[in-house]
């Protein structure tokens, strides 16, 4: 009966890897083709998504955590779940078809969730349904680094230059530059001259720190609506983050100069640059630490957890 119960599970893995390593997929262009887990190896290498390479195997731990609760459910097979793993099938084959990678990544995440519902139904699968949603985070939505990262540049500049500007300290923009305004003492730039490349637009930052504020709402929230709440804060606070780190780059330069604040030359970064990275996710945790204390003062207490999370962490 045992290895019965894990029969389907095995047959879920081997079509998962059929589907993810072994048949050759979509390389983005041409009529190249690399199997899925090849695009998300080269893609999981990159600073901007090597979140993604962790959400896996969180979400394989959050399942685990919920086996006990999962051995107690009864087993109602729904029909729905046979439609879903056909949509995912047709996804599978357009991305296949149209060599994109993106119809590849939806359709392995609707062939878990349909394989769920079919095998065990609705209460299963609402058991898991945090652990599918944390799954999302393993695809790189590359397609979202030049339009979102330039307006997260935008932002963060105007942000960092009006800051500045009502601490008195005169500021320039110059294109995605920010530039020390001229004074009785200093031409332009002279008390800092920093150029907010891509990378430093916060986009780096953004994806990872939506992953770690929907799992600092899942456990720190009782309910559905207080962890929405709560995690709708990360975007919000991973740009203030990297604000902060903009302006202590800034400070750095004024004070200890430009090559050990954010490099010369002969280097990409200097170490202080690379270091000064760590603030992002220490301002942005405190952030969501503040709001969730206030939205436990704001709300009314609730001691019924959300039926998909544990009981305890």
């Amino acid at each position: 009966m045992a290895l019965r119960s894990h029969i389907p599970w095995l047959i879920l893995a081997v079509s998962l890897l059929l589907l993810i390593a072994i048949q050759p997929y979509a390389a983005g262009y041409g009529q190249f083709r690399v199997t899925l887990l090849q695009s998300l190896l080269t893609r999981w290498s990159d600073p901007t998504w090597q979140h993604g390479a962790l959400a896996p195997l969180i979400a394989a731990f959050l399942v685990w955590q919920r086996r006990d609760t999962l051995a107690e459910l009864p087993t109602r097979p729904s029909v729905i779940g046979l439609v879903i793993i056909a949509v995912a099938m047709l996804a599978y084959f357009a991305g296949f078809k149209a060599n994109n990678y993106y119809f590849g990544f939806i359709s392995v995440q609707l062939l878990i969730a349909g394989a769920t519902l079919w095998l065990y139904g609705y209460q299963p699968f609402k058991t898991i349904l945090f652990p599918w949603l944390i799954l999302g985070f393993s695809w790189p939505l590359v397609f979202l680094e030049d339009s979102l990262a330039f307006q997260l540049r935008l932002v963060v500049l105007e942000g960092v230059s009006q800051t500045l500007n009502l601490l008195h300290i005169p500021t320039l923009r110059d294109g995605t530059a920010l530039i020390s305004a001229a004074s009785e003492s200093r031409a332009v730039g002279d008390l800092f001259r920093l150029q907010v490349d891509g990378p430093c637009s916060g986009m780096r930052s953004l994806f990872a720190l939506m992953l770690v504020g929907a799992l600092f709402s899942h456990f720190r929230q009782p309910t559905v609506g207080r962890q929405l709440i709560l995690f709708a804060t990360t975007i919000p606070l991973a740009v203030i983050a990297n604000m902060v780190r903009i302006l202590i780059l800034l400070a750095a330069s004024a004070a200890f100069g430009q090559d050990f604040a954010v490099g010369d030359q002969d280097q990409e970064v200097s170490t202080f640059h690379f270091v000064s990275g760590i603030a992002v996710f220490i301002v942005a945790l405190t952030g969501l630490q503040a709001i969730s204390t206030l939205v436990n003062r704001l709300t009314p207490a609730d001691t019924q957890r959300n039926p998909e999370s544990p009981s305890s962490c």
